[in-house]
Protein backbone atom coordinates (compact mmCIF):
# COMPACT_ATOMS: atom_id res chain seq x y z
CA UNK A 1 0.00 0.00 0.00
CA UNK A 2 1.36 3.43 -0.97
CA UNK A 3 0.98 5.77 2.00
CA UNK A 4 3.37 8.54 1.00
CA UNK A 5 4.33 10.14 -2.32
CA UNK A 6 7.20 12.52 -2.96
CA UNK A 7 7.24 14.90 -5.94
CA UNK A 8 10.51 16.44 -7.09
CA UNK A 9 9.80 19.61 -9.06
CA UNK A 10 7.50 22.47 -8.08
CA UNK A 11 6.50 23.52 -11.58
CA UNK A 12 3.49 22.82 -13.76
CA UNK A 13 4.08 19.04 -13.82
CA UNK A 14 4.77 18.83 -10.09
CA UNK A 15 1.74 20.82 -8.98
CA UNK A 16 -0.54 19.11 -11.49
CA UNK A 17 0.61 15.76 -10.09
CA UNK A 18 0.14 16.98 -6.52
CA UNK A 19 -3.40 18.16 -7.24
CA UNK A 20 -4.38 14.93 -9.02
CA UNK A 21 -2.98 12.69 -6.30
CA UNK A 22 -4.37 14.79 -3.47
CA UNK A 23 -7.82 14.34 -4.99
CA UNK A 24 -7.40 10.64 -5.78
CA UNK A 25 -5.61 9.60 -2.56
CA UNK A 26 -6.83 11.90 0.20
CA UNK A 27 -5.23 9.73 2.89
CA UNK A 28 -1.73 9.75 1.40
CA UNK A 29 1.05 12.06 2.57
CA UNK A 30 2.25 14.10 -0.39
CA UNK A 31 5.52 16.07 -0.28
CA UNK A 32 6.52 18.53 -3.02
CA UNK A 33 10.21 19.44 -3.27
CA UNK A 34 11.44 22.47 -5.20
CA UNK A 35 14.35 22.35 -7.66
CA UNK A 36 16.76 24.99 -8.89
CA UNK A 37 16.31 26.87 -12.14
CA UNK A 38 13.34 27.65 -14.40
CA UNK A 39 10.26 25.46 -14.70
CA UNK A 40 11.11 23.18 -17.59
CA UNK A 41 8.92 20.37 -16.34
CA UNK A 42 7.20 20.27 -19.77
CA UNK A 43 10.34 21.33 -21.63
CA UNK A 44 12.16 24.64 -22.29
CA UNK A 45 9.57 25.76 -24.81
CA UNK A 46 8.69 29.28 -23.71
CA UNK A 47 7.02 30.87 -20.68
CA UNK A 48 3.57 30.17 -22.14
CA UNK A 49 1.76 26.88 -22.57
CA UNK A 50 -0.94 25.73 -25.00
CA UNK A 51 -3.35 22.90 -24.31
CA UNK A 52 -5.45 20.56 -26.38
CA UNK A 53 -9.21 20.31 -25.81
CA UNK A 54 -10.01 18.31 -22.70
CA UNK A 55 -7.84 20.15 -20.19
CA UNK A 56 -10.77 22.38 -19.25
CA UNK A 57 -12.72 19.29 -18.17
CA UNK A 58 -9.77 17.98 -16.17
CA UNK A 59 -9.41 21.32 -14.42
CA UNK A 60 -13.10 21.43 -13.55
CA UNK A 61 -12.95 17.89 -12.18
CA UNK A 62 -10.07 18.98 -9.92
CA UNK A 63 -11.68 22.12 -8.58
CA UNK A 64 -9.96 24.67 -10.82
CA UNK A 65 -12.29 27.28 -12.31
CA UNK A 66 -11.34 28.03 -15.90
CA UNK A 67 -11.91 31.78 -15.72
CA UNK A 68 -9.90 32.12 -12.51
CA UNK A 69 -7.00 30.25 -14.09
CA UNK A 70 -7.03 32.40 -17.22
CA UNK A 71 -7.17 35.61 -15.20
CA UNK A 72 -4.22 34.51 -13.08
CA UNK A 73 -2.20 33.30 -16.06
CA UNK A 74 -2.82 36.03 -18.68
CA UNK A 75 -4.70 33.39 -20.61
CA UNK A 76 -6.94 33.12 -23.62
CA UNK A 77 -8.72 30.56 -25.77
CA UNK A 78 -7.38 28.51 -28.66
CA UNK A 79 -9.05 27.00 -31.72
CA UNK A 80 -5.93 25.31 -33.06
CA UNK A 81 -2.51 26.04 -34.52
CA UNK A 82 -1.55 28.03 -37.60
CA UNK A 83 1.41 26.66 -39.58
CA UNK A 84 3.54 28.67 -41.96
CA UNK A 85 6.62 27.70 -43.97
CA UNK A 86 6.19 23.95 -43.56
CA UNK A 87 4.43 23.14 -46.81
CA UNK A 88 6.59 25.64 -48.66
CA UNK A 89 7.72 29.16 -47.99
CA UNK A 90 4.46 30.72 -49.19
CA UNK A 91 1.98 28.04 -48.12
CA UNK A 92 0.12 28.48 -44.81
CA UNK A 93 -2.41 26.11 -43.28
CA UNK A 94 -4.37 25.58 -40.08
CA UNK A 95 -4.75 22.57 -37.79
CA UNK A 96 -8.14 23.07 -36.08
CA UNK A 97 -9.76 21.61 -33.00
CA UNK A 98 -12.90 19.79 -34.08
CA UNK A 99 -14.49 18.17 -37.09
CA UNK A 100 -13.87 19.10 -40.70
CA UNK A 101 -16.82 18.94 -43.09
CA UNK A 102 -19.42 16.20 -42.82
CA UNK A 103 -19.66 12.76 -44.40
CA UNK A 104 -22.31 11.52 -46.78
CA UNK A 105 -23.42 8.19 -45.39
CA UNK A 106 -20.27 6.18 -44.66
CA UNK A 107 -18.03 8.22 -46.98
CA UNK A 108 -15.70 10.51 -45.02
CA UNK A 109 -15.55 14.16 -45.98
CA UNK A 110 -11.88 14.08 -47.03
CA UNK A 111 -12.81 11.35 -49.52
CA UNK A 112 -15.60 13.53 -50.90
CA UNK A 113 -13.09 16.39 -51.17
CA UNK A 114 -10.67 14.13 -53.06
CA UNK A 115 -13.41 13.24 -55.53
CA UNK A 116 -14.20 16.93 -56.10
CA UNK A 117 -10.52 17.74 -56.58
CA UNK A 118 -10.24 14.95 -59.14
CA UNK A 119 -13.15 16.57 -60.98
CA UNK A 120 -11.27 19.88 -61.13
CA UNK A 121 -12.74 21.67 -58.10
CA UNK A 122 -9.85 22.83 -55.87
CA UNK A 123 -10.64 23.16 -52.18
CA UNK A 124 -8.93 23.11 -48.79
CA UNK A 125 -10.21 20.95 -45.96
CA UNK A 126 -9.69 23.71 -43.40
CA UNK A 127 -12.25 25.85 -45.26
CA UNK A 128 -14.86 23.40 -43.96
CA UNK A 129 -13.83 23.64 -40.31
CA UNK A 130 -15.74 26.01 -38.05
CA UNK A 131 -12.71 26.29 -35.74
CA UNK A 132 -10.42 27.27 -38.62
CA UNK A 133 -12.82 29.88 -40.04
CA UNK A 134 -13.51 31.34 -36.60
CA UNK A 135 -9.77 31.53 -35.85
CA UNK A 136 -9.08 33.29 -39.14
CA UNK A 137 -11.85 35.77 -38.27
CA UNK A 138 -10.55 36.33 -34.75
CA UNK A 139 -13.79 35.06 -33.20
CA UNK A 140 -14.43 32.75 -30.28
CA UNK A 141 -17.32 31.37 -28.27
CA UNK A 142 -17.50 28.22 -26.21
CA UNK A 143 -19.03 25.31 -28.15
CA UNK A 144 -22.73 24.62 -27.93
CA UNK A 145 -23.80 21.58 -25.85
CA UNK A 146 -26.52 20.87 -28.44
CA UNK A 147 -25.17 18.12 -30.74
CA UNK A 148 -27.60 19.24 -33.48
CA UNK A 149 -25.91 22.64 -33.73
CA UNK A 150 -22.90 23.31 -35.95
CA UNK A 151 -21.55 25.22 -32.93
CA UNK A 152 -20.98 21.84 -31.27
CA UNK A 153 -18.60 20.71 -34.04
CA UNK A 154 -15.42 22.14 -32.54
CA UNK A 155 -13.42 22.06 -29.33
CA UNK A 156 -11.11 24.57 -27.73
CA UNK A 157 -7.83 24.65 -25.88
CA UNK A 158 -6.34 27.19 -23.54
CA UNK A 159 -3.31 29.45 -23.56
CA UNK A 160 -1.71 30.54 -20.29
CA UNK A 161 1.52 31.67 -18.70
CA UNK A 162 3.40 28.73 -17.23
CA UNK A 163 4.06 30.45 -13.90
CA UNK A 164 0.42 31.42 -13.47
CA UNK A 165 -0.77 27.90 -14.24
CA UNK A 166 1.65 26.41 -11.70
CA UNK A 167 0.51 28.85 -9.01
CA UNK A 168 -3.18 28.13 -9.55
CA UNK A 169 -2.51 24.39 -9.41
CA UNK A 170 -0.50 24.86 -6.21
CA UNK A 171 -3.30 26.79 -4.55
CA UNK A 172 -5.86 24.20 -5.61
CA UNK A 173 -3.75 21.39 -4.17
CA UNK A 174 -3.66 23.06 -0.74
CA UNK A 175 -0.02 21.96 -0.30
CA UNK A 176 3.19 23.80 0.47
CA UNK A 177 6.70 22.76 -0.57
CA UNK A 178 8.75 20.67 1.84
CA UNK A 179 12.02 22.35 0.90
CA UNK A 180 14.56 22.65 -1.91
CA UNK A 181 16.24 19.63 -3.49
CA UNK A 182 19.88 19.00 -2.58
CA UNK A 183 20.44 15.36 -3.55
CA UNK A 184 18.75 11.97 -3.89
CA UNK A 185 19.74 9.19 -1.53
CA UNK A 186 19.79 5.46 -2.27
CA UNK A 187 21.52 3.06 -4.61
CA UNK A 188 19.08 0.62 -6.22
CA UNK A 189 16.18 3.06 -5.78
CA UNK A 190 15.42 6.37 -4.11
CA UNK A 191 15.20 5.96 -0.35
CA UNK A 192 14.95 9.66 0.53
CA UNK A 193 15.63 13.19 -0.68
CA UNK A 194 17.95 15.45 1.25
CA UNK A 195 16.78 19.07 1.15
CA UNK A 196 18.84 22.24 1.61
CA UNK A 197 18.54 22.44 5.39
CA UNK A 198 19.95 18.93 5.70
CA UNK A 199 16.64 17.26 6.56
CA UNK A 200 15.51 14.16 4.69
CA UNK A 201 12.13 13.54 3.08
CA UNK A 202 11.06 9.92 2.61
CA UNK A 203 8.26 8.45 0.48
CA UNK A 204 6.99 5.10 -0.76
CA UNK A 205 6.75 6.40 -4.35
CA UNK A 206 8.63 9.24 -6.04
CA UNK A 207 7.44 11.29 -9.01
CA UNK A 208 10.20 12.92 -11.02
CA UNK A 209 8.78 16.21 -12.33
CA UNK A 210 12.16 17.91 -12.65
CA UNK A 211 12.08 18.22 -16.44
CA UNK A 212 14.93 17.19 -18.76
CA UNK A 213 17.36 17.15 -15.81
CA UNK A 214 15.54 14.00 -14.58
CA UNK A 215 17.08 14.31 -11.12
CA UNK A 216 15.64 10.98 -9.99
CA UNK A 217 14.97 8.98 -13.16
CA UNK A 218 18.41 9.89 -14.49
CA UNK A 219 20.04 8.08 -11.56
CA UNK A 220 18.26 4.82 -12.30
CA UNK A 221 18.72 2.33 -15.11
CA UNK A 222 15.54 3.42 -16.87
CA UNK A 223 17.01 3.71 -20.39
CA UNK A 224 16.58 6.52 -22.92
CA UNK A 225 15.41 6.19 -26.52
CA UNK A 226 16.67 9.04 -28.67
CA UNK A 227 14.56 10.46 -31.50
CA UNK A 228 17.31 12.68 -32.92
CA UNK A 229 17.47 10.76 -36.20
CA UNK A 230 13.92 11.97 -36.99
CA UNK A 231 13.52 15.17 -34.97
CA UNK A 232 16.63 17.24 -35.72
CA UNK A 233 16.02 20.27 -33.47
CA UNK A 234 18.52 20.03 -30.60
CA UNK A 235 18.48 23.61 -29.29
CA UNK A 236 15.73 25.80 -27.82
CA UNK A 237 15.62 29.51 -26.99
CA UNK A 238 12.78 30.85 -24.83
CA UNK A 239 11.54 34.41 -25.28
CA UNK A 240 8.83 36.82 -24.16
CA UNK A 241 7.60 39.88 -26.05
CA UNK A 242 5.21 42.44 -24.63
CA UNK A 243 2.33 42.96 -27.08
CA UNK A 244 -0.76 45.10 -26.61
CA UNK A 245 -4.20 44.35 -27.99
CA UNK A 246 -6.30 41.24 -28.38
CA UNK A 247 -4.35 37.96 -28.67
CA UNK A 248 -5.44 35.72 -31.55
CA UNK A 249 -7.32 32.52 -30.63
CA UNK A 250 -4.62 30.20 -31.94
CA UNK A 251 -0.94 29.39 -31.55
CA UNK A 252 1.55 29.65 -34.41
CA UNK A 253 4.35 27.38 -35.64
CA UNK A 254 6.52 29.00 -38.30
CA UNK A 255 9.25 27.01 -40.06
CA UNK A 256 12.44 28.62 -41.33
CA UNK A 257 15.65 27.28 -42.85
CA UNK A 258 17.17 26.06 -39.56
CA UNK A 259 14.12 24.99 -37.54
CA UNK A 260 10.87 26.58 -36.41
CA UNK A 261 9.47 29.24 -34.10
CA UNK A 262 6.60 28.65 -31.66
CA UNK A 263 4.36 31.52 -30.57
CA UNK A 264 1.69 31.25 -27.87
CA UNK A 265 -0.32 34.49 -27.60
CA UNK A 266 -1.28 35.70 -24.13
CA UNK A 267 -2.96 38.81 -22.78
CA UNK A 268 -0.26 41.46 -22.90
CA UNK A 269 2.41 39.48 -24.69
CA UNK A 270 3.65 36.53 -26.69
CA UNK A 271 5.50 33.49 -25.44
CA UNK A 272 8.11 32.35 -27.91
CA UNK A 273 10.35 29.34 -28.38
CA UNK A 274 12.93 29.07 -31.14
CA UNK A 275 13.73 25.43 -31.89
CA UNK A 276 16.58 24.74 -34.27
CA UNK A 277 19.13 22.17 -35.41
CA UNK A 278 22.64 23.23 -34.42
CA UNK A 279 24.05 21.41 -37.44
CA UNK A 280 22.18 23.83 -39.72
CA UNK A 281 22.16 27.09 -37.74
CA UNK A 282 24.85 28.90 -35.77
CA UNK A 283 24.46 28.89 -31.99
CA UNK A 284 21.93 31.46 -30.85
CA UNK A 285 22.14 33.55 -27.66
CA UNK A 286 20.36 31.91 -24.75
CA UNK A 287 20.10 28.50 -26.44
CA UNK A 288 19.83 25.39 -24.28
CA UNK A 289 20.47 21.86 -25.55
CA UNK A 290 17.47 19.55 -25.86
CA UNK A 291 17.47 15.79 -26.43
CA UNK A 292 14.19 14.61 -27.90
CA UNK A 293 13.16 11.10 -26.95
CA UNK A 294 11.61 9.13 -24.11
CA UNK A 295 12.45 6.89 -21.18
CA UNK A 296 12.47 3.23 -22.08
CA UNK A 297 10.75 2.71 -18.73
CA UNK A 298 9.03 5.76 -17.28
CA UNK A 299 8.31 3.80 -14.09
CA UNK A 300 11.47 2.21 -12.65
CA UNK A 301 11.51 0.85 -9.12
CA UNK A 302 9.87 3.42 -6.88
CA UNK A 303 10.33 6.32 -9.32
CA UNK A 304 7.86 7.47 -12.00
CA UNK A 305 9.11 10.06 -14.49
CA UNK A 306 6.47 12.56 -15.62
CA UNK A 307 6.44 15.40 -18.13
CA UNK A 308 9.77 16.17 -19.80
CA UNK A 309 11.56 13.78 -17.41
CA UNK A 310 9.65 10.97 -19.16
CA UNK A 311 9.52 12.21 -22.76
CA UNK A 312 10.71 15.36 -24.51
CA UNK A 313 9.12 16.17 -27.86
CA UNK A 314 8.86 19.54 -29.54
CA UNK A 315 5.48 21.25 -28.87
CA UNK A 316 3.99 21.43 -32.34
CA UNK A 317 0.36 21.21 -31.22
CA UNK A 318 -0.01 21.53 -27.44
CA UNK A 319 0.47 17.83 -26.72
CA UNK A 320 2.84 18.03 -23.74
CA UNK A 321 0.14 18.96 -21.24
CA UNK A 322 -2.09 16.22 -22.65
CA UNK A 323 0.68 13.64 -22.21
CA UNK A 324 1.08 14.70 -18.59
CA UNK A 325 -2.68 14.66 -17.98
CA UNK A 326 -3.00 11.17 -19.46
CA UNK A 327 0.04 9.90 -17.55
CA UNK A 328 -1.47 11.01 -14.24
CA UNK A 329 -4.81 9.37 -15.05
CA UNK A 330 -2.98 6.18 -16.00
CA UNK A 331 -0.78 6.24 -12.92
CA UNK A 332 -3.68 6.68 -10.53
CA UNK A 333 -5.60 3.82 -12.15
CA UNK A 334 -2.58 1.51 -11.84
CA UNK A 335 -1.19 2.42 -8.43
CA UNK A 336 -0.36 -0.96 -6.86
CA UNK A 337 -1.65 -2.17 -3.54
CA UNK A 338 1.27 -4.58 -3.16
CA UNK A 339 5.00 -4.21 -3.93
CA UNK A 340 6.50 -5.71 -7.08
CA UNK A 341 3.16 -6.05 -8.85
CA UNK A 342 2.55 -6.03 -12.62
CA UNK A 343 1.34 -2.41 -12.71
CA UNK A 344 4.67 -0.70 -13.56
CA UNK A 345 5.13 -2.86 -16.67
CA UNK A 346 1.63 -2.03 -17.90
CA UNK A 347 2.14 1.65 -17.16
CA UNK A 348 5.39 1.62 -19.13
CA UNK A 349 3.80 -0.17 -22.09
CA UNK A 350 0.93 2.30 -22.37
CA UNK A 351 3.09 5.36 -21.73
CA UNK A 352 5.68 4.36 -24.32
CA UNK A 353 3.00 3.62 -26.91
CA UNK A 354 1.33 7.01 -26.44
CA UNK A 355 4.66 8.87 -26.59
CA UNK A 356 5.64 7.02 -29.77
CA UNK A 357 2.40 8.02 -31.48
CA UNK A 358 3.05 11.67 -30.60
CA UNK A 359 6.60 11.23 -31.88
CA UNK A 360 5.22 10.01 -35.21
CA UNK A 361 2.84 12.97 -35.36
CA UNK A 362 5.76 15.36 -34.90
CA UNK A 363 7.92 13.53 -37.46
CA UNK A 364 5.04 13.76 -39.94
CA UNK A 365 5.55 17.53 -40.21
CA UNK A 366 9.21 17.08 -41.13
CA UNK A 367 8.78 14.13 -43.49
CA UNK A 368 6.05 15.84 -45.54
CA UNK A 369 7.57 19.34 -45.60
CA UNK A 370 7.70 21.27 -48.86
CA UNK A 371 10.73 23.53 -48.24
CA UNK A 372 12.78 22.61 -51.29
CA UNK A 373 16.34 23.87 -51.26
CA UNK A 374 16.93 24.04 -47.49
CA UNK A 375 19.43 21.32 -46.46
CA UNK A 376 17.72 20.60 -43.13
CA UNK A 377 14.32 20.17 -44.72
CA UNK A 378 15.57 18.33 -47.80
CA UNK A 379 17.27 15.84 -45.50
CA UNK A 380 14.12 15.48 -43.37
CA UNK A 381 11.98 14.81 -46.43
CA UNK A 382 14.34 12.04 -47.61
CA UNK A 383 14.82 10.33 -44.23
CA UNK A 384 13.39 6.89 -43.43
CA UNK A 385 10.77 7.09 -40.70
CA UNK A 386 9.55 4.64 -38.01
CA UNK A 387 7.61 1.69 -39.40
CA UNK A 388 4.40 2.81 -37.72
CA UNK A 389 4.51 6.18 -39.48
CA UNK A 390 5.66 4.66 -42.78
CA UNK A 391 2.61 2.37 -42.76
CA UNK A 392 0.32 5.34 -42.09
CA UNK A 393 1.82 7.32 -44.96
CA UNK A 394 1.71 4.37 -47.38
CA UNK A 395 -1.93 3.62 -46.62
CA UNK A 396 -2.94 7.26 -46.91
CA UNK A 397 -1.04 7.70 -50.17
CA UNK A 398 -2.83 4.70 -51.65
CA UNK A 399 -6.46 5.59 -50.96
CA UNK A 400 -6.68 8.23 -48.24
CA UNK A 401 -7.12 5.81 -45.35
CA UNK A 402 -5.34 5.90 -41.99
CA UNK A 403 -4.76 3.08 -39.51
CA UNK A 404 -5.48 3.89 -35.86
CA UNK A 405 -3.05 2.46 -33.32
CA UNK A 406 -3.60 1.95 -29.61
CA UNK A 407 -2.93 5.00 -27.40
CA UNK A 408 -3.30 7.54 -30.21
CA UNK A 409 -3.47 11.06 -28.77
CA UNK A 410 -4.48 12.59 -32.11
CA UNK A 411 -7.51 11.34 -34.01
CA UNK A 412 -7.54 10.54 -37.76
CA UNK A 413 -9.06 13.93 -38.66
CA UNK A 414 -6.06 15.70 -37.16
CA UNK A 415 -3.62 13.50 -39.07
CA UNK A 416 -5.57 14.12 -42.26
CA UNK A 417 -5.62 17.88 -41.59
CA UNK A 418 -1.82 17.90 -41.35
CA UNK A 419 -1.39 15.81 -44.49
CA UNK A 420 -3.84 18.00 -46.41
CA UNK A 421 -2.21 21.19 -45.16
CA UNK A 422 1.21 19.91 -46.20
CA UNK A 423 -0.12 19.23 -49.68
CA UNK A 424 -0.07 15.42 -49.48
CA UNK A 425 -2.78 13.96 -51.72
CA UNK A 426 -3.82 10.30 -52.03
CA UNK A 427 -3.33 8.68 -55.44
CA UNK A 428 -6.96 7.53 -55.42
CA UNK A 429 -10.08 8.28 -53.45
CA UNK A 430 -12.60 5.90 -51.91
CA UNK A 431 -14.55 4.16 -54.69
CA UNK A 432 -17.78 4.75 -52.74
CA UNK A 433 -17.38 8.47 -53.41
CA UNK A 434 -17.78 7.77 -57.15
CA UNK A 435 -21.29 6.51 -56.51
CA UNK A 436 -22.39 9.99 -55.41
CA UNK A 437 -23.30 12.34 -58.30
CA UNK A 438 -20.94 15.27 -58.64
CA UNK A 439 -23.72 17.90 -58.39
CA UNK A 440 -24.74 16.37 -55.05
CA UNK A 441 -21.15 16.58 -53.83
CA UNK A 442 -20.84 20.24 -54.85
CA UNK A 443 -24.16 21.08 -53.20
CA UNK A 444 -23.08 19.24 -50.03
CA UNK A 445 -19.81 21.14 -49.82
CA UNK A 446 -21.50 24.49 -50.53
CA UNK A 447 -24.11 23.89 -47.85
CA UNK A 448 -21.48 23.01 -45.23
CA UNK A 449 -19.53 26.13 -46.10
CA UNK A 450 -22.61 28.35 -45.89
CA UNK A 451 -23.65 26.95 -42.51
CA UNK A 452 -20.15 27.44 -41.09
CA UNK A 453 -19.75 30.98 -42.40
CA UNK A 454 -23.19 31.98 -41.07
CA UNK A 455 -22.37 30.48 -37.66
CA UNK A 456 -19.02 32.26 -37.48
CA UNK A 457 -20.63 35.61 -38.36
CA UNK A 458 -22.81 35.22 -35.28
CA UNK A 459 -19.90 34.50 -32.94
CA UNK A 460 -18.37 37.28 -30.82
CA UNK A 461 -14.83 38.43 -31.46
CA UNK A 462 -12.19 36.85 -29.25
CA UNK A 463 -11.58 40.22 -27.60
CA UNK A 464 -15.26 40.57 -26.69
CA UNK A 465 -15.25 37.10 -25.12
CA UNK A 466 -12.10 37.89 -23.17
CA UNK A 467 -13.60 41.16 -21.90
CA UNK A 468 -16.84 39.45 -20.91
CA UNK A 469 -14.78 36.91 -18.94
CA UNK A 470 -12.83 39.70 -17.24
CA UNK A 471 -9.60 38.64 -18.97
CA UNK A 472 -9.03 41.80 -20.96
CA UNK A 473 -9.55 45.42 -19.99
Amino acid sequence: MIRSIGIVGAGVAGWMAALALRRALPGARISVIETEGPDWSLGPFGPGEASLPGLESWLADHGVEEGALLRAARGGFSLGTAFSGWAGQEADWFLPFGTIGAPIGTVAFHQLAARLRAAGHPLRLADFSLAAIAAASGRFARPSPDPRSVLSSYGYGLHFARAGLAEVLRLASGLATAGRFRRALGDAGITAIEIEDGAQVSADLWLDCSGPAALLAGRLDSGWESWSEWLPCDRAVESWNEVEGVPPPYAHAGAFEGGWQRTVPLVGGQSGALLYASAFLAEQPGAVPIAQGRRTRAWTGNVVALGAAAALVEPLHGHNLALLQNALTRLISLLPTAPDGPEPAEYNRLTASEADRVRDFAILHYKTNGRAGDPLWDQARAMPVPETLAHKLDLYASRGRLPVYDEELFDPEEWIAVLDGQGVRPRRHDALADAIPEPQLRAHASRIREVIVDAVRGMPHHGATLREEGLLA
